[in-house]
């Protein structure tokens, strides 16, 4: 019984230290939006065409990475941030 109580104050005190040491960021809603709209403009420069979600762009890049080298690394981002379900249809760059 000693180990597991004292592994849960070893975790505990770990959870505390970061929550002490890091600043968490909350993502706006107009900030998402900024994202989307350029990462539009990524794909858009990448000859993208279709309208699919962040996931749906990231599994399509997963095969073809070259195809996608101005979008890829703006797409794993939202992709990390939880931003898969997001849609994302390229725009004009006109």
């Amino acid at each position: 019984m000693g180990d597991v109580r004292s592994g849960q104050i070893s975790g505990r005190s770990h959870a505390e230290s970061i929550a002490r040491n890091r600043i968490m960021k909350l993502i706006s809603k107009r900030q998402t939006k900024l994202a989307i709209e350029r990462t539009a403009g990524l794909l858009k420069r990448d000859g993208a065409i279709q309208t699919l979600t962040v996931q749906e762009w990231l599994d399509t890049a997963q095969f073809r990475p070259a195809q996608f080298p101005s979008s890829l690394p703006a797409l794993e981002i939202l992709g990390l941030l939880g931003f898969g379900d997001e849609l994302v249809q390229p725009e004009n760059l006109g």
